[in-house]
C-alpha cells in the first residue's frame, strides 16, 4: 500500500525517502516487507504522498504493528510462503469469490475428502505432512463461521466434482455433499453448481480466487498451480478476473437448483436431472 501511494504521488524511492530523512534502501525494504515500520513513520510518509485519510493511516498502522502470532505460524515448516501469505490475506477478507474447475472449493472440504485430495499431491511427502495440511485446510473455514464479521463466500463447483472419484468411499463423498448443503444454509455462503451441459464459459481456462477487503485495501486475485500459486494485484488484472468470475457465476445453476443437484448426488440419483 505504501508503494501504491508513493507511485500515485509520482515520487521516486529517493524522493520519498528524503522526505523522512531516510536512505532509499530503507524505504525499499519497508515496501517489500523486509523491514518493519512504526505508526508515526507511516503517518509521515502518507503526509508526503498527500494522503490525509485518517482511516488509511489507521489501517496501515494496525497492519504494521500487529504482533499477534497467527495460528498458521505453527505450520511454517510445511507451508510454502505463498500459501501462508494467501491464508493471511484470506483471514482479512470481507468477501471471497472462488472457482476451481473439477474441484470442490478447498475451504468447504471435509477432513476425509481433503485428505484424499491432499495425499494425491506430488508436493506431499509424508503422512504427517498430509495430516497437517488437512488441519490447515479445516482451520481456514473459521473465516466463514467466526462470530464477528464472517467473510462472505461465493463459489461455483463443477457438477463433475460431485461424482465419487476412484479411491473415495461412498461415505466420504456423502459426508462431503452433506457438508456442502449445511454450509449453503449459511447467509454468508453462496454455492452454485456448474452443470455438465453448461455452455462454454470464461472459467474454463483458469482457476481463480478473488479476495475483497475493507477500505483502503485493494482486491487481489490468487491462482493456484502445481508448484504453488501467484498473486495478481494490478487493477486491470483484478477487473478481468472479477468479470470472468461473474460470468461463471451467472452460467451456473441458481442456489436453490444447485442444492437439489447436490441432494440427488447424495441419494445416488444424479442421472435423474
Amino acid at each position: 500500500m505504501l508503494r501504491r501511494y508513493r507511485n500515485e504521488s509520482a515520487m521516486t524511492l529517493a524522493q520519498a525517502a528524503s522526505c523522512v530523512g531516510w536512505e532509499s534502501t530503507r524505504l525499499s525494504r519497508i515496501e517489500t516487507g523486509q523491514y518493519q515500520i512504526k505508526a508515526e513513520d507511516i503517518s509521515r510518509l502518507l503526509a508526503a504522498y498527500g494522503v490525509d485519510d485518517p482511516e488509511v493511516a489507521g489501517e496501515l498502522s494496525r497492519a504494521a504493528e500487529s504482533g499477534v502470532r497467527a495460528w498458521w505460524a505453527a505450520y511454517s515448516d510445511i507451508l510454502p510462503r505463498a500459501y501462508a501469505d494467501s491464508i493471511a490475506l484470506e483471514s482479512e477478507a470481507t468477501q471471497i469469490r472462488a472457482y476451481h474447475p473439477q474441484l470442490i472449493t478447498a475451504m468447504l472440504q471435509t477432513p476425509a475428502f481433503a485428505h484424499a485430495i491432499i495425499s494425491s499431491s506430488p508436493r506431499v511427502e509424508t503422512q504427517r505432512d498430509a495430516d497437517a495440511l488437512v488441519q490447515v485446510r479445516q482451520a481456514r473455514k473459521a473465516v466463514l463461521t467466526r462470530t464477528a464479521g464472517p467473510a462472505a463466500l461465493r463459489t461455483v463447483i463443477d457438477e463433475s466434482a460431485l461424482h465419487a472419484r476412484s479411491g473415495s468411499t461412498s461415505d466420504v463423498v456423502r459426508d462431503q455433499l452433506l457438508s456442502l448443503l449445511d454450509m449453503s444454509e449459511r447467509e454468508n455462503v453462496s454455492i452454485r453448481v456448474m452443470p455438465l451441459d453448461a455452455p462454454v464459459h470464461s472459467g474454463l481456462t483458469s482457476n481463480m480466487t478473488i479476495m475483497d477487503f475493507r477500505h483502503p485495501w485493494p482486491s487481489l486475485v490468487t491462482i493456484d498451480h502445481i508448484r504453488g500459486g501467484v498473486f495478481l494485484e494490478q487493477l486491470e488484472d483484478v477487473r478481468a478476473f472479477s468479470a470472468a468470475f461473474d460470468a461463471v457465476y451467472e452460467a451456473a445453476l441458481p442456489v436453490d437448483d444447485s442444492q437439489e443437484v447436490i441432494k440427488k448426488y447424495m441419494k445416488g440419483n444424479s442421472h435423474d436431472r
